[in-house]
């Protein structure tokens, strides 16, 4: 057995969980009633980075974006991935073995490239895709033993001892494609209600890192107030098919977990063209693959565990309009808590442009 396997399932399935940004755009349209043409509707907040308001696009009109973000991970479910301890069972060529103690460092990196295009099909109907672009670097070296635990004697009077080894590896390539529609069900003066669905292809390689390798569906609604200072609320459930990133054994398939989302935040026209907006992210993942630390031979040890958890983050934002139909965006990402694959702080970059596809007609 791969004495990092727990380590690396939990990694993995939880490398999937990552948020992308939100490919709704920022400048939206409405019908003027006396000229019964489209004019620009989010010019007093042009909405938040990471989540989503209740408004759709418009007819004709087409939303294409670009993001960057950069995670750096430092634990998992409270385990410090820089200090892990590990006690396994080390056996020679010929069958002999013993238990070996370890502190094992881990370091996980994840750049995350992203590209977005939404159409307006109909005043109330838009049709999304995201294609993210993710490189994945993943290391984890022994560093230390723990007494008394660093070697043993086999029967045939063979010393095997701990020995400072390292594992790396990175991929590059995409992740995992996801389409969207989006409707507009509810359109008051102040306040907008969108129902729509995320689906989510397996067209990233899961056993490097770069997909859950399975499909998944996320329904979800957004509803939000217009104005200056525009409130908004999401509530979403993302159900998961089964992956090779979940089995219980190397080669066999386990569901992923599924995940109940939601978030509450503001948008504010700080300025006429800089709209600044907060959000607080919470998610209940069920069933996850996770670490858990226990007690082996009176030495700590790490090993592999299912459970629901509960997690949150919280996000801070902009979005500047230098030109007319040009959006440049900035966040921070920010986890309150250990629970899960833990990160420091994420910052995103973004640029944005919205087409008016009538014009070339």
């Amino acid at each position: 057995m791969n004495p990092l396997e727990p380590l690396d399932q939990a990694l993995a399935t939880q490398l999937t969980l990552v948020p992308l940004a939100s490919p709704a755009s920022g400048i939206v349209y409405i019908m003027t009633p006396d000229t019964k043409l489209p004019q620009q509707s989010g010019t007093e907040t042009f909405g938040p980075v990471l989540t989503e308001r209740g408004e759709t696009l418009y007819s004709k009109k087409l939303f294409v974006a670009a993001t960057y973000q950069r995670f750096r991970f430092n634990s998992l479910d409270g385990v410090n991935l820089k200090q892990i301890p590990m006690l396994f069972e080390f056996c020679t060529t010929v069958g002999q073995c013993g238990p070996i103690a370890t502190i094992v460092r881990t370091d996980a990196h994840l750049n995350q490239y992203a590209v977005f295009g939404t159409y307006g099909i109909t005043n109330w109907l838009d049709a999304s895709i995201a294609l993210p672009i993710l490189n994945v670097t993943v290391a984890a070296n022994g560093v230390s033993c723990v007494q008394p635990y660093c070697s043993f004697t086999t029967p045939g009077g063979t010393t095997v001892s701990f020995q400072n080894n390292q594992v790396s590896g990175s991929a590059t390539g995409i992740g995992d494609i996801v389409i969207r529609g989006k409707a507009n069900v509810i359109s008051s003066n102040k306040y907008k209600l969108a129902i729509g669905c995320d689906v989510r292809l397996p067209s990233g390689d899961a056993l490097n890192f770069l997909g859950a390798g399975s499909p998944g569906v996320k329904p979800f609604e957004a509803v939000s107030r217009s104005g200056r200072f525009s409130p908004h609320v999401n509530v979403a459930y993302q159900w998961n098919g089964s992956s090779l990133l979940a089995g219980a054994v190397a080669g066999s398939r386990g569901n992923l977990p599924d995940i109940l989302s939601y978030a509450v935040g503001a948008d504010w026209a700080a300025v006429k063209d800089l709209t600044v907006s907060g959000d607080y992210l919470g998610e209940h993942v069920i069933d996850a693959s996770r670490l858990k630390q226990i007690t082996t031979l009176n030495l700590p040890n790490t090993t592999s565990a299912q459970g629901t958890f509960d997690t949150s983050r919280g996000a801070i934002g902009f979005k500047w309009k230098p030109m007319k139909e040009l959006l440049v965006s900035g966040n921070l990402l920010f986890k309150f808590d250990h629970n899960g694959l833990h990160h420091t702080a994420v910052p995103l970059i973004g640029i944005s442009y919205t087409w008016d596809l009538r014009r070339n007609q």
